[in-house]
């Protein structure tokens, strides 16, 4: 009985230890370097929001060998709040014997994930409408979520190039421009959705706005000036 007992308080320790985001590796060989750097890894793996077959760990430092002999080992593995998982980073990995802390690592590393990457298949003139056979899709790895780097056709096809734009150029958000499709002083039907409930009013736009932009528009009963979503021609929505 009472080593059902201990098997069922270790049983519990462990699943404790995987709620609270802590990656645990009993290893009966000890911890050494390779026992740390799968431990993050498998940490970067579960928390990370993009498929583990996309993700490539590069450690930038050698890890100090652990050393920790045969036994319940313990390797917990902690994040910083608001993690991106994603460019260069450091995990902290506390490492321990059963319930006795031993010492306490900080593994830094990058992280790069394959992206689906939109690129031009011919060169574009500034100004010109943008059709999708003009571009193609690539994947390449990134080590940054924020590089403005478009990664959806639908994203490009009917845009504007603001700028010359080589071809095998990887696209970004700064390259584009909508296409009017309203423009400043066209008067155009507001609409406002709550449920199954529909208000309608007339007003005048004070601004050029492409599909699915956000630009100021008068209601020419109230003379009030509003933001409005444009959805088509002669048609924007208020975003409720």
């Amino acid at each position: 009985m009472k080593r059902s007992s201990a098997q069922y308080s270790l049983a519990a320790m462990m699943i404790i230890l995987i709620l609270a985001g802590l990656a645990p590796i009993c290893n009966a060989a000890g911890i050494g370097e390779k026992e740390i750097k799968d431990a993050v890894k498998s940490h970067i793996e579960e928390n990370a929001s993009w498929p583990k077959d996309r993700i490539r760990v590069e450690f930038l430092a050698a890890i100090p060998e652990a050393a920790i002999t045969a036994g319940s080992s313990t390797c917990q593995v902690r994040s910083r709040a608001g993690e991106s998982y994603i460019g260069r980073t450091s995990f902290v990995v506390r490492l321990g014997k059963g319930d006795t802390f031993i010492r306490e690592e900080t593994v830094r590393v990058r992280i790069e994930v394959l992206t689906d990457v939109v690129v031009t298949a011919n060169g574009i003139n500034r100004d010109a409408i943008i059709d999708p056979n003009d571009v193609t899709v690539k994947k390449k790895w990134l080590d940054t979520a924020s590089s403005g780097v478009l990664s959806d056709i639908n994203e490009v096809g009917g845009k504007k190039a603001a700028v010359r734009i080589n071809a095998g150029t990887e696209i970004t958000k700064h390259m584009l421009r909508s296409v009017p499709v309203v423009k400043k002083g066209e008067v155009v039907r507001i609409v406002l959705e709550s449920g199954p409930m529909m208000i309608s009013a007339m007003g005048l736009c004070e601004e050029d706005g492409g599909r699915g932009d956000l630009i100021r528009v008068q209601n020419t009963s109230s003379k009030k000036t509003i933001f409005a979503r444009v959805m088509g021609a002669s048609l924007v929505k208020v975003d409720f």
